[in-house]
Parts: C-alpha cells; structure tokens; sequence
C-alpha cells in the first residue's frame, strides 16, 4: 500500500490537518494516510497535551473516513520524538508498504537539520504542502544542503487550500473562552469543552 505519514504534535488536531491529509491522499494517490501524533517532541520541552488525549482527538476528528488512521507507535519508542527513528519502525512493523511522509514547505529548509535527515529521505518520499510567503525548495536544493544525490530525493508538491489555522492559536482561544467551531470538527470542539483542555493556559 502507498501510505502517507502525517505527524506533528495535534495539539488539537484541526481542520487545517485534515484538509491537508485529504489533499495529499487524492493527488498523490495514497491508499491511506497515517496520523501519528508525537509522544515527545524534541522541539517542545513541555506544555503539550498529554498523549492519549490528543491520540482520542484525532480518533474523534477522522471517524467516518476509511482511510485514515491513527498510529501510537511513537509512544512505544525511545523519548525524545525523531522522525528518522518512527519511519524506521515504521518500515519494520509494516513490511512492503510505500511511505510518504506529509510536510508543509514551511518543513523543507529545517529537514537538513534534523535527526539523521538522510535517513528521513531513504525510508519516505516527501509529499510537499506550499505554504504562503515560503519560498519552495526544490528537489535540487534539498539534495544539495544533504549531499546526497538528486535521484535520492522523491519530492512531490500539493496543491492545497490555504487554511491559516494554528494549533497555538487555537489553544490561546479556548483559554480566552473564545470559539473555535468550524476550525475543529465539533467532536473535537465538545472534547475540548468537557474536559476543560487549554482553559488553564
């Protein structure tokens, strides 16, 4: 199967997420499109949502399609969180599958600095989101910053809708006791309302 791996912390997950995973999965042809949410990002010491509650809000915000799925698998791995080390066991537990891994443009000049990047682009196409005022790497440049060959980079882009919503915002919302509907599915909305996430920060 041609999987597409879509992570990120989802803190909450939104629209904006799952307009892009539906983008990729039509024009690329993904059979299905895998959400894994990160059990520790590198990037952020502290002040995320605990695991399963954000793992239960992506369930809630992708019932109904068949083609997506939550996977936990980052956290039964090693802390902190690397996307090298997740596509690796990935590969491991699901043998044969294709993997592409799900980015916004905004992603692509970081990747060279990232945990064993090289290792990232052996194991995953990238499937590529342009974002507004990003300028777009191309497949060259991107093989030159990780001295590897062109042919070793598969970068396709995406054209999606430009959906300005950002998880932090959306946070500092619910803490205001702002609305967010329509910028989370409602299930989402409600889950976020009964248990009170977000209202402390």
């Amino acid at each position: 199967m041609r999987i597409g791996i879509f992570g990120g912390t989802f803190d909450p997950v939104h629209m904006g997420h799952l307009i892009l995973a539906e983008q990729c999965r039509t024009q690329v042809g993904l059979d299905e499109v895998w959400f894994v949410p990160s059990a520790q990002p590198p990037h952020k010491a502290g002040g995320v949502t605990r695991f399963e509650q954000r793992c239960e809000m992506l369930e809630l915000a992708i019932a109904g399609h068949p083609s997506f799925r939550v996977d936990r698998i980052e956290n039964d791995l090693p802390a902190p969180s690397f996307t090298a080390r997740t596509l690796e066991q990935l590969h491991a537990r699901h043998p044969g599958n294709e993997l592409s891994l799900l980015l916004g443009s905004d992603c692509l000049p970081d990747l060279p600095g990232w945990y064993e990047p090289r290792q990232v682009i052996e194991r995953a196409g990238l499937v590529v989101v342009p974002r507004p005022g990003v300028m777009l790497w191309t497949a060259e440049r991107l093989a030159a910053a990780l001295k590897v060959d062109v042919s070793a980079v598969r970068l396709r882009f995406v054209a999606c809708p430009l959906i300005e919503i950002a998880s932090r915002e959306l946070r500092r919302a619910v803490a205001d006791g702002m609305s967010v509907r329509y910028m989370v599915p409602r299930a989402v909305e409600e889950y976020i309302r009964e248990r009170k996430l977000y209202a402390a920060e």
